[in-house]
Parts: C-alpha cells; sequence; structure tokens
C-alpha cells in the first residue's frame, strides 16, 4: 500500500503558525535535475548498452575523484572546483556484487562549452578524471544537422557520428562505447 504525505495537514509541519520560515525562501521552485541532451544521451546509452549499467545523472566529482579525509588540503582553486563540479553522466556497474565506482563518465557539450572559460573548466575535469583512471566521452550535437551526434575523447583522437533518426553508425557507437568500459 502506498502513501502520500500530506504536507499540509501534517502534525510535524504547522504552515498555519507564526512561524516565518517559510519566508526565509521565498519564491523556490522544483528545478530541473536533468537537461533534455542529457536525458536523450542517457536514453541513446540505455538503447546501446543495455541494462548492463546504471546511468547516473548529475553525479558531483568530487564522488567519483574521492579523497581521504587525512590527506594535505588542496589549493583553494581546486577545492572549490572538485567541490562545485558534476558530472553529465556516470556509468556504473549493475551485475552482481556491484563496484559502485564510474566506469565511464560521458559530458554534453552544447554550445555554453564554446566559451574559454568552460573549456578551461572541461580540461581541469577531464585532468582529474584520467587522474582517478575514469574514462571520459564528449557528445555534442551537430550544430549543421542536428539529427548527428559526435561522440569523441578529449583529445578529439577518436570519434563516432552517430545519426539519432536512421541510427547510422550504431554499430560504431556500441564498439567505440565498450572500448572504454
Amino acid at each position: 500500500m502506498a502513501y502520500a504525505f500530506d504536507y499540509k495537514n501534517s502534525e510535524n509541519f504547522d504552515f498555519n503558525s507564526d512561524d516565518d520560515s517559510m519566508q526565509t525562501f521565498p519564491h523556490f521552485q522544483n528545478g530541473e535535475i536533468i537537461n533534455e541532451l542529457e536525458i536523450m544521451i542517457i536514453d541513446l546509452l540505455e538503447l546501446i548498452l543495455g541494462n548492463r549499467f546504471r546511468y547516473c545523472p548529475q553525479v558531483p566529482l568530487e564522488i567519483i575523484c574521492s579523497r581521504p579525509e587525512n590527506f594535505s588540503r588542496l589549493p583553494d582553486e581546486i577545492w572549490k572546483f572538485w567541490v562545485s563540479s558534476k558530472v553529465d553522466i556516470a556509468l556504473i556497474d549493475r551485475t552482481f556484487p556491484t563496484n559502485r565506482k564510474a566506469k565511464l563518465v560521458v559530458e554534453c557539450q552544447s554550445h555554453w562549452h564554446d566559451s574559454l572559460e568552460a573549456q578551461l573548466r572541461d580540461r581541469k575535469k577531464a585532468k582529474l578524471l584520467a587522474s582517478v583512471n575514469v574514462p571520459l566521452i564528449y557528445v555534442r550535437r551537430i550544430a549543421e544537422d542536428q539529427r548527428y551526434y559526435r561522440f569523441y575523447t578529449p583529445n578529439e583522437k577518436h570519434e563516432v557520428i552517430y545519426n539519432i533518426i536512421t541510427q547510422q553508425g550504431w554499430a560504431e557507437l556500441e564498439a567505440f562505447l565498450l572500448s572504454f568500459l
């Protein structure tokens, strides 16, 4: 039997009291966790790779690239980047016994990644992921023909072009992804 929690009639919450705690956070709303491109790429990854993996959106970089507490303090610039950055999609094993460490990270690149500042952040993220041996793949919709997606490595030495409509490049994309897993 499923129960829905009735916040307005709950004994634990008195929304009619003089407590102004709700006014402390005005104008909040339920926000999006993941954007449209990321959802589409997760769906595509699930179609190609199946249920062998869990596809985790918006994973904090500090979880994937963790550090023991007894290590020396990071320089402020690196620490701020480390605790404030996320990866778009992390793949982890679904098999039993499961290893809950990232097997692959997929970063969705949009026009927002064209700025010099974003490119510097992307390079830092790539270096940090490489330092813990987590492969990174970028994916970007091709601007001239948005039916096509380019999957590529950070050094751009390896790439696959995939057509989302005709599925041209399916076998190549599957082989490309599996080569990192």
